[in-house]
């Protein structure tokens, strides 16, 4: 799969982003999308309490409403929360949030029954990615849930390809933006370290774009 430090660089003109991300996903962005959002609020779980961390243009926060969740929805790119605020014009009961996924501390503990994040965890450091997971879940309520979906690391003779695949993507990523995402070594491992329990695994594109859904332990 393409680096994902290119999200910084077609962040800058929203219009662009959706077909940036079908084009680096090769097509599997839509996939995943829905794939989300039905780990999050699966069927009979409507008015569901969800907050999504790094929501891009609204394409995740749409479908959490269409399957009839309440949605607190944060980014931290004015331009593109304007981008996600035109495309749910129709729903008012969105809450918008511009700040970034390390100050979610600031937001109520055990106050949402799912929190999403797509495609966000590999533009951080190691050590970002251990406080945001451990503090999205201390969000979740009692059956809560965390529902995880990002580059992540292919294993064996698909680890090569993945190198191979990646370099121009990294090597455009690093003259535009200045630096370079990494795939995830192991978020089934990560999630777990928060003490959830994973429940649900997807992947796609051979192990490299890959969901982990995750609920607190003897709920």
């Amino acid at each position: 799969m393409s680096s994902l430090a290119l999200m910084r660089w077609l962040e800058g003109s929203p219009e662009r982003y959706d077909s940036g991300m079908r084009t680096l996903t090769l097509g599997r962005i839509e996939r995943l999308h829905a794939a989300v959002a039905e780990a999050a609020v699966p069927d009979g779980k409507a008015r569901a309490r969800v907050l999504e961390i790094g929501c891009g243009t609204g394409a995740v926060t749409a479908l959490l409403v269409s399957r009839g969740a309440a949605v607190t929805a944060l980014d931290q790119a004015p331009e593109m929360l304007e981008q996600a605020k035109a495309r749910l014009s129709a729903h008012a009961g969105v809450e918008w949030i511009e700040q970034t996924a390390s100050e979610i501390d600031r937001l109520p503990q055990r106050a949402f029954d799912a929190v999403v994040l797509s495609l966000v965890l590999s533009d951080m450091s190691s050590s970002e990615r251990v406080f945001v997971l451990r503090e999205a879940s201390l969000r979740l309520a009692p059956e809560g849930r965390l529902v995880v979906a990002d580059e992540t690391r292919a294993e064996g003779w698909r680890r090569g390809a993945q190198l191979l695949w990646r370099l121009p993507q990294a090597a455009l990523g690093w003259l535009l933006v200045g630096s370079v995402s990494q795939p995830i070594p192991n978020l089934v491992r990560e999630v777990e370290s928060t003490g959830l329990s994973v429940m649900h695994e997807a992947s796609w594109l051979g192990g490299t774009l890959r969901l982990v859904a995750a609920t607190v332990r003897d709920a």
